[in-house]
């Protein structure tokens, strides 16, 4: 889910905020690419939290790219950049990417037991 245009609440003047349904299509330490109905500027600052393994993970990001999918109706395809000044900590989405990478490249690198 998207959750957006989030503001600090100590200099806030107005926020603006809208729920969306996406589905992750790919994801990566430094980014996303998600699916969803409607079109989200680019520019746009998002926070997207993602349920993986039972737990919720979110991450501040920015809206780098929009294309809509020829021929498949209202269907887009939204390019995300991770967003932050602070390193990953448990619960953020760079946290479970680097995690599951770091997990999945061990899996793949693993020599068989004789």
């Amino acid at each position: 889910m998207i959750y957006g245009f989030e503001q600090p609440d100590d200099e806030e003047l107005a926020s603006l905020t809208k729920e969306m349904r996406v589905r992750v299509l790919n994801c990566s330490g430094s980014g996303c690419l998600l699916e969803t109905d409607a079109p989200i500027a680019v520019g746009a600052i998002a926070r997207l939290r993602i349920t993986f393994g039972g737990r919720e993970f979110d991450d501040t990001v920015r809206i780098v790219r929009c294309q809509v999918l020829s021929g498949a109706g209202s269907v887009y395809h939204i390019g995300t950049e991770f967003l932050s000044t602070m390193p990953p900590y448990a619960g953020t989405l760079r946290y479970l990417m680097r995690r599951e990478l770091n997990r999945l490249a061990g899996w793949v690198w693993t020599k068989p037991q004789r």
